[in-house]
């Protein structure tokens, strides 16, 4: 069991006659002992730098990086015990199966002939690669090939494992398939990992913790539950969500309401200061069509239903943006039908329209 640590970590890329970028800006973060975090955020945030640095593969350009409280800066990656499962595979195409999972082992002689063979075999029958040992690369599938990259990352026993967007090469069908089993592997085998990946649905499925990054800073770091229901600021509730998260401007009022026109306002739950301009966020799942007594009138501008539930796209009078409502099953909507939504100000989140931060 391996703690993981980053000190103030930072990244700068300089390159002569262009103006330098800071891709990691100061990451502090700590990671428990067999604990699965994730990093979460669009391209270009600096996550998969991050794990770069961490498997020594990237320079750092400031901080620290210590595994059980030892620091791995200076430590070339073949030293630093560090396993990792790439985007793209990085199979060797001539080897078979077993012959890319003992590559590793042999090439830093970490064990005898025997020894080998037997490990082979138990990460393949653990990660369920037993059927095709003898097959190559080129006739594998994408799950095949990603379960291989994972038991070639899980075979050198690491003391940490770094998962690079591990499933976005997989259809639907097999990304549902390898994220359970990816959960119980780790969870079996109990190793320290960080998951880098941009699909809020494998952070909040898979991660213990979750750190959401933007622009080489971590936005919010805490658990699914926390980033979902406890967003930090706009860019979390925007990013985490499916639907998104409708976000209304508004101007907080002094009977505890924000103004989004000159006919829709909707209560706060929280006090703010009157005048003071504010973004409402309210999930779609978190809204309610009812009867009259709603607080909300909104014409339907499309209606989605999708077996499960339906997909309502509202317009609120004098507001630019358009509202989304969960609907249940049964319910049928058409093209300008007027509808009533209530809002439950304890579901409500208010940001401050300047900043962006939570004003709960």
């Amino acid at each position: 069991m391996t703690e993981l640590e980053l000190r103030d970590l930072r990244k700068t890329y300089r390159v002569r006659g262009r103006p330098s970028v800071d891709a990691v800006r100061g990451i502090d973060l700590t990671l428990r002992s067999g604990e699965l975090l994730g990093l979460l955020g669009p391209s270009g945030c600096g996550k998969s730098t991050t794990l770069r640095m961490i498997a020594g593969l990237e320079t750092v350009t400031g901080g620290d990086i210590l595994v059980d409280g030892a620091s791995v800066i200076a430590r070339p990656a073949q030293q630093r015990n560090i396993g990792v499962a790439f985007e793209n595979y990085a199979l060797y195409p001539p080897l078979t199966v077993a012959e890319n999972l003992s590559f590793g082992l042999k090439a830093r002689r970490r064990a005898e002939r025997g020894d080998v063979d037997r490990k082979v075999k138990e990460i393949a029958d653990r990660v369920d690669l037993t059927a095709i040992l003898d097959a190559r690369p080129a006739g594998l599938s994408s799950g095949q090939k990603q379960r291989v990259s994972l038991a070639r990352a899980l075979i050198r026993e690491p003391d940490v494992l770094l998962l690079d967007e591990p499933l976005s090469h997989l259809d639907a069908a097999q990304r549902d398939t390898t994220r359970r089993e990816l959960k119980r592997i780790q969870r079996d085998l109990g190793h320290t990992t960080i998951l880098v990946t941009h699909d809020q649905e494998e952070a909040l499925s898979l991660a213990d913790r979750i750190a959401v990054m933007k622009d080489g800073v971590i936005q919010q770091l805490g658990t699914p539950y926390e980033i979902y229901d406890s967003p930090a600021n706009v860019f979390v509730a925007d990013f985490v969500g499916e639907p998104a998260i409708n976000l209304l401007p508004g101007v907080a009022t002094d009977d505890g309401h924000a103004r989004l026109s000159a006919t829709a306002r909707i209560a706060l739950p929280v006090p703010v200061a009157a005048g003071r301009e504010v973004v409402v966020g309210i999930r779609p799942e978190d809204l309610a069509l009812t009867g009259e007594d709603g607080n909300l009138t909104a014409r339907v501008i499309a209606h989605e239903p999708l077996l499960e539930s339906g997909i309502a796209t509202l317009a609120l009078d004098g507001v630019d943006n358009p509202l989304v409502v969960l609907t249940a099953p049964e319910t049928r909507l058409a093209h300008d039908d007027q509808v009533h939504i209530t809002a439950d100000p304890d579901l409500t989140h208010v940001f401050d329209a300047e900043t962006g931060d939570s004003l709960r």
